[in-house]
């Protein structure tokens, strides 16, 4: 039997997560953290403190959130007190104090926090190579990102990865301030093209989660040169604000893949949606639909990715 690994440990975890099995996703938690590098372990952290509180273990959680905050890495204060997960801790004294001790790290981190950008160019191909721009997804970074995005490179493509600069715990980032998140990228996607031979005709914007919902947001409101998104598991909080950007002017014709797995209720809700609108628009949109993975990304996602880029640039 082989080893597991980071990808399908996560996976398994989102497929127990969604279907209620707190007590088993806890274990497999704790069971493989060894497993995950010192830039994931704040994510670690925060499924065993979520998944103790589910399944009805005050003590236990707090205990792993302090534990977490004593190693140093730290949390959101508001993503703390919103997080439903946690909500049976909610007005304990013991889980205010370490909100408000995991806020107080948070403000010293991002008032340090820049956008970082990290570009992979192909060693084979000819100039100017086609662009793969992906954005990670919360609570993330570019280093967990990348195992995702990196194989593009070996087909040609140029993949550049940029990290937010909001910062949500110990090396995890993300984009909930949008106006922030698209001054950035436009930012970051400017340097890309002017310190690197890149084919707009041929440049694909994608991301996981909120980093899927920012690039089909940034796609279709002509923000980005490019002609086409790939969403995997997309995360909208209003999906109907996209009905404005269907009648903006872009630089070019755009087409969409996405990406998405039933056990995902609501990221898979979010696909449909975008696939009933995007057609009648004239933006041709396809769906790569795993009904069993939960909101992660599929096992061999390299093959699903080339179907994507495969079908934009078709």
């Amino acid at each position: 039997m082989s080893e597991p690994t980071i990808g399908t440990i996560e996976q398994e975890f989102h497929t127990l997560y969604g279907a209620g099995a707190y007590a088993e996703a806890y274990q497999l938690a704790t069971r493989e953290a060894w497993r995950f590098p010192a830039s994931a372990q704040a994510t670690v952290y925060n499924w065993r403190f979520c998944t103790a509180s589910l399944m009805g273990e005050p003590d236990l959680a707090l205990r792993l959130l302090e534990e977490a905050l004593d190693a140093g890495y730290w949390y959101g204060e508001a993503d703390l007190r919103e997080d439903q997960d946690l909500a049976m801790l909610r007005g304990w004294p013991e889980f205010e104090r370490l909100v408000a001790r995991a806020g107080a790290r948070r403000d010293e981190v991002q008032a340090r926090a820049q956008p970082l950008l990290k570009v992979i160019v192909p060693d084979h191909g000819t100039a100017p190579y086609p662009l793969l721009l992906a954005l990670h997804g919360n609570s993330s970074n570019l280093a967990e990102s990348e195992r995702y995005w990196r194989s593009a490179a070996e087909h040609g493509w140029l993949v550049a990865l940029p990290q937010s600069s909001q910062a949500m715990g110990e090396h995890s980032y993300g984009w909930n301030d949008h106006s922030w998140a698209v001054r950035e990228i436009k930012q970051l996607a400017a340097a890309i093209a002017a310190g690197y031979p890149i084919d707009p005709a041929r440049s694909v914007v994608a991301g996981f989660s909120m980093g899927g919902g920012l690039a089909a947001t940034l796609a279709l409101g002509g923000e980005l040169d490019v002609c086409g998104f790939v969403a995997v598991g997309p995360f909208l909080a209003h999906v109907e604000s996209v009905r404005p950007l269907l009648e903006v002017q872009r630089a070019r014709p755009l087409r969409a893949y996405l990406v998405a797995s039933q056990r995902d209720e609501y990221c898979y809700s979010v696909a449909q949606r975008l696939a009933a609108l995007l057609p009648p628009h004239g933006i041709p949109c396809e769906v790569e639909l795993h009904p069993d993975l939960g909101h992660a990304f599929p096992p061999e996602f390299e093959r699903s990715l080339l179907r994507g880029l495969d079908f934009i640039i078709s």
